[in-house]
């Protein structure tokens, strides 16, 4: 059957099925004499539901969008089915085992400086884009660290700030990305403050910094981020099995 005949056949069960619709509303003989048509309409189907009922029926083929769609379609969700779902595709990505104390003391001793609180820097940077340098961008940097004299180094242009003020190490790395904080912290670690210094790598490119303010974060005792440690511990397991 081509496109055009069909669209007629459809057009014509559908004004057949709207003046059955009417006949058989006239036919009741309790009903008024002056249907009200807005009142009744809710008890015939809408014109998506009769052009899938006649796709099915007389065409042999479901309606568009409508494929693997079923009856109870509105079925409230089951959420305890949903968890038990959820609990076998995660099974394979933790383990519910409980690390032992020495287990635990171990991996935090290794792991410890990860769970620093926030430090704050202020410091000034310039940035050497591998966008414009490519693989000379450090070679680059370094040639303006060695040059450095009275005047400061010139970098290239970028939407990074060129100074920031008792900046969080969290809004660091959200900005520089690459572990920044962390490389800026391992300058200053030994309670110097290196101005200029560097290079240092991030996601814009190769940085030198003047670093004019650090104040570092303490780290915590095992005992206060304890459920924080055993997750990071359970992980840790999975990817080494």
């Amino acid at each position: 059957m081509t496109a055009f005949p069909k669209i007629l056949l459809r057009t014509f069960l559908l004004i057949a099925l709207g003046f059955a619709a009417y006949w058989l509303l006239s036919l009741d003989p309790d009903a008024p004499s002056d249907i009200d048509w807005d009142a009744n309409r809710q008890n015939l189907p809408d014109i998506s539901t009769l052009e899938q009922r006649i796709e099915t029926s007389f065409f042999g083929e479901e309606a568009e969008g409508t494929e693997g769609m079923s009856a109870d379609i509105d079925e409230v969700v089951n959420h305890s089915a949903m968890e038990i779902k959820l609990e076998g595709l995660t099974k394979n990505i933790t383990t519910r085992r409980q690390p032992t104390d020495k287990e635990l003391a171990a991996f935090y001793a290794e792991h410890r400086a990860q769970y620093r609180e926030s430090s704050r820097f202020s410091f000034k940077q310039i940035v050497f884009s591998r966008a414009k340098h490519g693989g000379q961008a450090r070679l680059k940097a370094m040639q303006a660290l060695q040059g450095i004299s009275e005047t400061e180094p010139q970098g290239d242009q970028s939407t990074l700030a060129e100074r920031y003020f008792s900046a969080t190490s969290t809004k660091i790395d959200d900005e520089f990305g690459n572990n920044f904080a962390q490389k800026l912290f391992e300058l200053v670690k030994e309670g110097d403050l290196p101005c200029w210094a560097g290079p240092i790598a991030s996601g814009h490119g190769v940085h030198l910094v003047c670093i004019e303010n650090a104040s570092l974060g303490a780290i915590p005792e095992l005992e206060e981020v304890r459920s924080q440690v055993i997750n990071d511990w359970r992980f840790s397991v999975v990817e080494e099995n």
